[in-house]
């Protein structure tokens, strides 16, 4: 079922859909509904690919929750989770792996609420792409915390988990045997109410702690309403998380607490 959804992603998501949607305009050209299907397709890559446009679809999830400015002010909790995002791994030309920048990120958010208030850090995510050797994603992470100066005593890891909705379901394992209760839950804000969605229900009680916000202020200029570079990169992570939140509601509804 994992390798199922992976593969449907990539279908769904651009670039792949745009070239499917092409290829069946060029297949079915004679129709008239291809022609108008072509028209419609260009205005909403148009549209989609606008700085504007893009800021819009995030706002609404990265809106959602506020950052823990001072965690001493959130009440009691005994771990900080932080979910893992990707890394850049070691070959051709790349002497050695890191973390990506939403890891980065991430990682700083939890070392910056550690800080302020000294609490165990779970890393939580393990290898993701089933048709590649694990590359130790979760222990690049832990050490970036370790080299920050978090003692290696106080860095944990989860690292069987392959997605969100995974990571819930062994962190719930986690807490249960560390005998934590609530803890602050670090994530992208884009991120955030997917992760909280399941979280709550899975392994409670999760405070949100977003980081790794992407909207700042926006100034307008006759360029801001074409399409962009920046929009483009960030429009496949836009529209995954909405697909994320109609498959997650789903399994949520289905899955035990």
């Amino acid at each position: 079922m994992f390798v199922l959804k992976q593969f449907l992603k990539v279908l769904v998501l651009p670039p792949t859909l745009w070239l499917l949607i092409l290829l069946a305009v060029l297949v079915f050209w004679r129709r008239a509904w291809s022609r108008k299907l072509l028209l419609c397709t260009v205005l909403v890559i148009f549209a989609l690919h606008s700085g504007l446009v893009n800021d819009a679809l995030r706002y609404p999830l990265e809106s959602n929750y506020a950052p823990v400015l001072n965690p001493t002010q959130v009440g009691p909790y005994d771990a900080i989770v932080v979910l893992t995002a990707g890394i850049t791994p070691a070959g051709g030309l790349i002497p050695f792996s890191t973390i990506n920048q939403s890891m980065f990120r991430r990682l700083d958010e939890a070392w910056r609420l550690y800080r302020v208030q000294p609490r165990p850090i779970i890393v939580s995510g393990g290898h993701v792409n089933p048709f590649t050797p694990d590359k130790a994603e979760n222990k690049i992470a832990r050490d970036y915390l370790i080299r920050w100066g978090v003692p290696a005593s106080d860095v944990l890891g989860e690292a069987k988990s392959r997605d969100t909705f995974e990571s819930a379901v062994e962190l719930q394992k986690l807490l249960k045997q560390k005998d934590y209760k609530r803890y602050l839950l670090v994530t992208s804000a884009v991120h955030m109410p997917r992760s909280m969605l399941v979280f709550s229900r899975l392994a409670p009680e999760p405070v949100p702690a977003p980081g790794d916000f992407s909207i700042g202020e926006t100034e307008l200029t006759p360029f801001s309403f074409f399409p962009n570079e920046h929009a483009a990169s960030e429009l496949s992570a836009t529209l995954h998380e909405y697909l994320g939140l109609i498959n997650y509601h789903w399994r949520v509804r289905f899955s035990q607490p």
